[in-house]
């Protein structure tokens, strides 16, 4: 029958057979990663003669500085508010459905584009107001005034300017109701 066994003798590596085992297995990932770490060292080399090496070293050596400089320049800015900013528009473009805000843009785009092409040819009148007056002649500041009362209205036969003044009032007055809401009261902590 087997002695029992009263001691168990721990094997405490040395500080040496550490260091072995641990060059041992830097030499064996040196050996299955060479080409990479030539690619590496090449990137080093480039960096070094770019002074970019010099550069982040400055730079690490004198960071507290840098960044005391750094938060000046963000609290000067007024970043904070941009950013906040920044991410409310953000949120708001992603609850828009893509398909009408695209058609809200190439409706925005078509009218820019007209009035683009109003202003370089001189032919086309800006203002569709240069009916014959009473007198039989034309109105010489047909280009130089908007139309009045009565021109509007008559420019509201045109389907086009009704169908954009129906959105241009609905969009206005979601904006109205949203204005009016009251703000629930903020807690101050």
């Amino acid at each position: 029958m087997a002695r029992p066994i009263k001691q168990i003798e721990r094997h405490i590596p040395t500080e040496a057979e550490l260091q072995a085992q641990s060059l041992g297995l830097l030499i064996k990932a040196l050996t299955d990663n060479t080409e990479s770490i030539l690619k590496m060292l090449e990137i080093v080399k480039e960096l070094d003669r770019a002074g970019v090496l010099d550069i982040a070293d400055a730079a690490l050596k004198n960071r507290i500085p840098i960044s005391a400089i750094g938060i000046d320049m963000i609290e000067g800015m007024n970043l904070p508010p941009l950013i906040k900013n920044a991410f409310t528009l953000i949120q708001v473009l992603g609850k828009l459905d893509p398909k009408e805000l695209e058609k809200l843009i190439k409706a925005l785009g078509a009218g820019l584009d007209h009035l683009g092409d109003l202003h370089s040819d001189s032919s086309q009148k800006l203002y569709e107001n240069d009916k014959p007056s009473k007198v039989g002649k034309k109105n010489s500041h047909a280009d130089d005034h908007p139309p009045g009362m009565i021109g509007l209205l008559g420019m509201m036969r045109d389907p086009d300017v009704r169908s954009s003044l129906s959105v241009g009032l609905q969009f206005l007055k979601a904006m109205g109701g949203e204005l009016s809401k009251k703000e629930p009261p903020q807690s101050s902590e």
